[in-house]
């Protein structure tokens, strides 16, 4: 059965791997008959599992001679035994095999069915592109908890509604933006209800009733700064408890809260993420929480009766049927809040223990807790699901056993360890509503599930078949599981743990006669050399029995803690490309602290009342910043984490069966001398050094690779040689609380096992240039800037060198010359003097090899390009060019773009962003001459590599494209 459940799980997988859904009769036919195979081999595994002799014998055991024999004796009689035959047995067991292995396949196309149907129908709810950025009344439901971000408010609302909003002459009575005079409702006074009278106007715009997803995520901007943590949180209406007995308000306004039914204005767009090598996949992300367009409320119109009519408005309190779960546990959040100490650091910890939201833990005590291997420990894991479970179930245990009334005796009427057993189901399933199911929560109750059932029923649950089970369920409850990096780490740690398991037992099978004779010889050795037990020997004699015993508790624990450490080696490497060295001694003592301590006092403070429930929360922190400190300390240390960069696949495989090696039980044919075991380990470890040692292929001496980064609205390009490494801006800042340098930049470094960063480049002081050049700094520190930003900017005190990049500088690495072609020492004169813009100082840098070459122009606006064209003419000619000032009108002159005659022009810019760029008449300008088209919005990241044959180009988008990824339009 765990053949078919996991094949079940690959084929679910495969599906995930496509790049479109699969359609066609060809897919009907296949999928109908795999699943009348798969129907036809159920029913006869049932039919042969009810018969009374398939309990006498496990499934597929051989009969033999012996078994004929043994029915003689029993019968008395004579029985006619045949000759045994070989040869019939291994024929019978092979048609076993051929069985098991059509009926997996069945299961396999069967998941591959069902991940397809059910990717079809969320595919299905999808925003029409005629609405996005477009104006829509929409009315729903606050679905989630609204969570705090640097940009606002942050929830998910399910659309009941949704009515497109016309802007004419005459307001909305008119609906003029739709050409035709329509009648669009009256309003309430606080909002407005169109008919869907008409849906699409002459000029293309949309009014009347409109469809648009049912689920969909909004921000409700805020406008005011965060200041600081507290500041923020009063902002929000987190500080006091007051406060939380009625809406959030913010700036004079009422927030949305879970459960409330809301009127608001809302622009939309399709769901959009960075499309990079190893980046993270925001579609995805999307696709798995069911969000299928997200956008931001408009909170304000300006003045008239447009924007009272339409203003965002609250239509009944709530919490309404359906949603009055997720208003208790944000009335959970908002008493956790009010007992926390407002300036409790580490607060966002102890909510993530209690209620599963991490929103308020910092970025930087992430990367620490990442740092040291106990990240895990910040979210609700199965451990702790597996704690609660267990503390109620031994309670509820307890207290069965010792129930006994005159006319009632409980343990008699059921048994006490099944009441046990489904009161610690009844906990887990519990606890997992009020931490949101994530795939770890889900996991765990999944096999508490399935043991109880087991228990309940009379079986014996193997945990393997348990774990295939659970897997199996997740699976198909929620087909997105299987390509995210929650169920990968908590399968395989569960994985890793069955098999240290196995192999634990069998030691200690092996070692008890042994330990017991020792034990016998060196009491036998104690009363000869004394002729009795003096008290020196029960000195002795006490301290050997507390170590041993010591030892014997320990074992299971370092058994675990080892097998853990080595099974998520291939997955963190696979993921996240780092493993931290110093996990096993973190987690040593973070474990037991977290899971005994802290997780007890931050749950109990949701029972307790507001004043023990402050103190609980005072001690969880106190151990918290105690553990946290010491966390830090090892955080520091220079070799606290090995950073590897993505291995290719063969080795990620060979990493997988190295951990299998190291942890499963050698079997009984092995020899169990130290020399086989040691070996055999060893050749484990050694399976894993390809995934942990491997290096991304540089370019050869004389070549180049520029990769130019999906980071947004901005710039970001690395340019790599033989051995050294050049990054030509950093992209744009991200929100109040990130930017393109950390979520993009510092992570596509690493991934590609780039651990010196040489030199970076800023071309001018905008931040959609310089954004991310802090992260990234802090990442490289040692990196050399060359920028034309000017004294005292923030970026130029961060670098531990600085250059001011002036055109005719330039440099040589492996055969590539690297030149700047602007500004000049007048140019930067006057743009320091005010008299120019920051886009007239924008360092343009040139990489040749003598036969390709790439243009990067930064924002060089047409002053700039007559001045190169003036000055070096045709010696402008490049391959590859980075389009100036990410394809505005006032760049990409026509002379600009004959001396240069790109082969490749790329524009890096964001999707729907507010300029408009690239701008129709410049794409048609290089289109003209010859240049192929690359947009960072439709193709992703794009690399170029020089190489003696020509200039190779790969878009990721083309290359790793996924059924659930964005189409653009435009294209080419």
């Amino acid at each position: 059965m765990r053949m078919e459940l996991l094949a079940w799980v690959a084929g679910v997988w495969w599906l995930q791997q496509a790049s479109v859904l699969p359609s066609g009769h060809g897919f009907s036919v296949a999928v109908a008959i795999a699943g009348c195979v798969f129907v036809v081999g159920a029913l006869r595994v049932i039919w042969v599992a009810g018969r009374p002799r398939s309990y006498a014998r496990r499934w597929g055991a051989k009969r033999g001679r012996g078994d004929c024999e043994g029915r003689a004796v029993l019968i008395g009689s004579g029985v006619d035994c045949p000759p045994f035959s070989a040869g019939a047995s291994a024929n019978q067991s092979w048609l076993r095999w051929l069985a098991v292995t059509v009926f997996a396949l069945s299961a396999g196309v069967g998941g591959y069915a069902w991940a397809a149907y059910r990717a079809d129908l969320r595919l299905g709810d999808s925003l029409p592109a005629a609405l996005e950025g477009q104006d829509v009344l929409v009315t729903g439901v606050v679905a989630g908890l609204p969570i705090t971000t640097g940009d606002g408010v942050r929830f998910v609302f399910d659309v009941e509604s949704a009515h497109a909003i016309a802007r004419g002459d005459v307001g909305l009575g008119g609906c003029d933006a739709c050409g035709a005079s329509l009648v669009c409702g009256e309003g309430d006074g606080e909002g407005v209800s169109l008919l869907p009278t008409r849906h699409t106007g002459g000029d293309g715009s949309v009014c009347g009733a409109v469809r648009v997803p049912k689920r969909i995520e909004l921000v409700w901007p805020m406008r005011s700064p965060f200041r600081a943590k507290r500041d923020a949180r009063s902002a929000v209406g987190v500080g006091s408890g007051d406060a939380w007995q009625s809406a959030v308000v913010v700036a004079g306004r009422q927030l949305p809260r879970a459960g409330e039914r809301w009127r608001m204005p809302v622009r939309l767009k399709a769901p959009r993420g960075f499309a990079n090598w190893h980046g993270f996949d925001a579609e995805l992300l999307a696709l798995v929480r069911g969000i299928r367009a997200s956008g931001y409320v408009r909170t304000s119109f300006g003045k008239g009766a447009l924007a009272s009519a339409v203003r965002p408005s609250r239509l009944h309190a709530g919490p309404l049927p359906g949603y009055g779960f997720a208003a208790w546990r944000e009335r959970l959040r908002d008493d956790f809040r009010a007992a926390l100490d407002p300036s409790a650091r580490y607060g966002g910890v102890l909510m993530a223990l209690a209620l599963g939201e991490r929103g308020d833990i910092a970025d930087d005590d992430w990367q620490m807790f990442a740092d040291t291997g106990v990240s895990h420990l910040l979210a609700i894991s199965g451990l702790h699901v597996s704690l609660v479970a267990g503390a109620l179930a031994a309670m509820v245990g307890g207290l069965w056993r010792r129930a006994s009334f005159a006319r009632l005796r409980l343990p008699l009427w059921w048994p006490a360890p099944k009441a046990a057993a489904v009161a610690g189901l009844l906990a887990a399933v519990a606890y997992g509503a009020i931490a949101g199911w994530g795939v770890p929560v889900r996991r765990a109750v999944g096999m508490v599930a399935i043991v109880v059932l087991a228990l309940l029923t009379g079986r014996i649950a193997a945990p393997s078949y348990v774990l295939a089970w659970a897997l199996a369920i997740i699976v198909a409850l929620d087909p997105w599981a299987v390509v995210t990096p929650g169920l990968w780490l908590s399968f395989g740690a569960v994985a890793a743990l069955v098999l240290a398991a196995r192999r634990g037992d069998r030691a200690r099978s092996k070692s008890s006669g042994r330990a017991d004779g020792a034990r016998v010889a060196a009491d036998a050795l104690k009363h000869d050399a004394t002729g009795g037990t003096p008290a020196g020997w029960r000195v002795v004699e006490w301290m050997g029995r507390w170590g041993v015993e010591l030892g014997r508790r320990l074992a299971p624990a370092a058994r675990a803690q080892y097998a853990v450490t080595i099974g998520l080696i291939p997955l963190t490497l696979a993921w996240f490309g780092a493993v931290p060295l110093l996990g096993p001694l973190a987690n040593a003592v973070a474990i037991p602290v977290m899971t005994l301590i802290v997780t007890p006092l931050a749950l109990a403070s949701l029972l307790l009342p507001s004043g023990l429930a402050h103190w609980a929360l005072v001690a969880a922190h106190t151990v918290v910043v105690w553990l946290a400190d010491w966390l830090g300390t090892l955080a520091a240390m220079p070799w606290a984490v090995w950073r590897a960069p993505v291995a290719p696949v063969w080795a990620q495989m060979a990493a997988v069966v190295g951990v299998v090696v190291c942890l499963v039980p050698l079997p009984q044919w092995v020899p169990a001398t130290k020399r086989w075991v040691f070996g055999i380990r060893l050749a484990g470890v050694a399976l894993m050094g390809p995934a942990a040692l491997a290096s991304p292929q540089r370019p050869a001496v004389g070549e180049f690779r520029v990769t130019m980064l999906d980071i947004g609205q901005g710039n970001a390009v690395l340019v790599e040689t033989a051995t050294r490494t050049l990054l030509f801006d950093s992209g744009p800042p991200l929100g109040r609380r990130s930017d393109a340098g950390r979520r993009v930049i510092v992570p596509y470094l690493r991934s590609m096992g780039i651990t010196r960063l040489d030199r970076m480049v800023i071309s001018h002081a905008h931040d959609d240039h310089f954004g991310g050049a802090l992260s990234v700094l802090r990442a490289f520190p040692e990196a050399q800037v060359l920028s034309s930003l000017p004294d005292g900017h923030r970026v130029r005190r961060a670098s531990a060198t600085h250059r001011t990049c002036l055109a005719g500088q330039q440099w040589q690495w492996e055969g590539v010359t690297f030149r700047f072609l602007h500004p000049d020492k007048a140019a930067l004169r006057d743009g320091r003097n005010g008299r120019a813009g920051p886009n007239s100082v924008s360092c343009v840098l040139r990489i040749a090899n003598g036969r390709h070459s790439a243009l990067l122009a930064a924002d060089a606006e047409s002053a700039q390009e007559r001045t190169m064209v003036a000055r070096y003419g045709r010696a402008l000619r490049s391959d590859v060019l980075l389009a100036p000032h990410h394809g505005s009108l006032t760049s990409s002159t026509s002379a600009f773009v004959t001396a240069i005659s790109p082969s490749h022009v790329v524009f890096q810019a964001g999707y729907r962003n507010r300029f408009g760029h690239p701008r129709p008449a410049v794409v048609a300008r290089y289109r003209s001459a010859g240049a192929t088209i690359w947009h960072s919005v439709t193709h992703g990241g794009i690399r170029f590599s020089s190489t003696p044959d020509g200039m190779t180009a790969q878009a990721y988008r083309a290359s790793y494209r996924r059924y659930w990824h964005a189409l653009s339009p435009g294209a080419s």
